[in-house]
């Protein structure tokens, strides 16, 4: 039987009086892209996966210990340090110096004031470094603990450079920065000697004007002879002041070549200054004048 143009077809019933359900169509399947092949890739044999196995597991292993070290670290050290400390192994019972060639240890001893049976890890390594600094010999110093129980302090002397001298008097050595370091040792006549330089307190420990100290340090070393008076009370008009001459050198700087031209006419102004010394002006670049005094 036909159906005629234009009419619905219905589903056919089932037989309980239902319509039969409508058939569904599966959605078409789509082929997955092939697979790019592996370059240079071979599988591990068995004991190659055996040994990294084992070394992943070992890994492992030290991470935990690691953790747990560093967790419980930190309350062990405390625990050991305060039995160590309960049984007096922590106390100071050396102190070391390293590094002064001059200053007796003796002197250095006395001004830490470390109290009795102080234990190392108490010690105030600042306050320590400070004291021993304040030696008028000492420029640095460093302080360190040597455990279980000893005290390590490195120092670095000042150096002098020139005696500064008022009068008849011996004098007070002074290092490059001015810090006065005392009368002057048996082998310092070898330093030169400089005037013109003021002193509030004549001590050891206190300052005075360090440029002055440079610049008549830097005359005498330009004049090569051992124990030069300089007189830098001008420092813009140094004199020195040997072997009868009086020498003008004008402005700091160039002491050198004004020097050499003064060695170089050694024997005329000789001949002039005769016995009662002579007054050389080197202040200028363009001649040299000399009188006698």
């Amino acid at each position: 039987m036909t159906a005629a143009r234009g009419t619905r077809v219905r589903p056919p019933r089932t037989p309980g009086g239902a319509r039969a359900p409508k058939a569904r169509t599966a959605p078409a399947r789509t082929a997955a892209p092939p697979r790019a092949p592996k370059a240079n890739v071979r599988k591990a044999s068995a004991p190659q996966a055996q040994a990294r196995r084992r070394n992943a597991w070992r890994r492992g292993l030290i991470g935990t210990a690691v953790v747990v070290l560093v967790g419980g670290g930190a309350c062990g050290l405390a625990w050991g340090f305060g039995q160590a400390k309960a049984h007096g192994l922590l106390q100071v019972k050396h102190i070391t110096f390293e590094g002064q060639a001059r200053i007796p240890e003796n002197e250095l001893l006395a001004r830490l004031g470390l109290p009795k049976g102080i234990d190392l890890p108490d010690v105030d390594l600042g306050a320590v470094a400070g004291a021993v600094l304040s030696h008028p010999w000492i420029e640095r110093a460093t302080v360190r603990r040597d455990y279980p129980d000893s005290l390590r302090i490195l120092v670095w002397e000042r150096t002098p450079v020139a005696v500064v001298v008022k009068g008849d008097g011996p004098g007070l050595m002074v290092d490059a920065e001015g810090v006065i370091l005392g009368p002057p040792d048996p082998d310092a006549g070898d330093l030169p000697r400089l005037t013109g330089i003021e002193a509030r307190r004549p001590a050891a420990g206190e300052r005075v004007d360090g440029a002055r100290v440079r610049l008549g340090a830097q005359v005498a070393d330009a004049w090569g002879a051992p124990g030069a008076l300089v007189d830098v009370a001008d420092p813009a008009d140094p004199l020195l002041l040997a072997d009868g001459l009086r020498v003008r050198l004008g402005a700091a700087g160039g002491y050198a070549w004004r020097l050499a031209r003064l060695a170089a006419l050694k024997d005329e102004i000789a001949a002039l200054a005769g016995k009662h010394g002579a007054e050389v002006d080197l202040r200028y670049d363009d001649r040299v004048i000399a009188r006698p005094l």
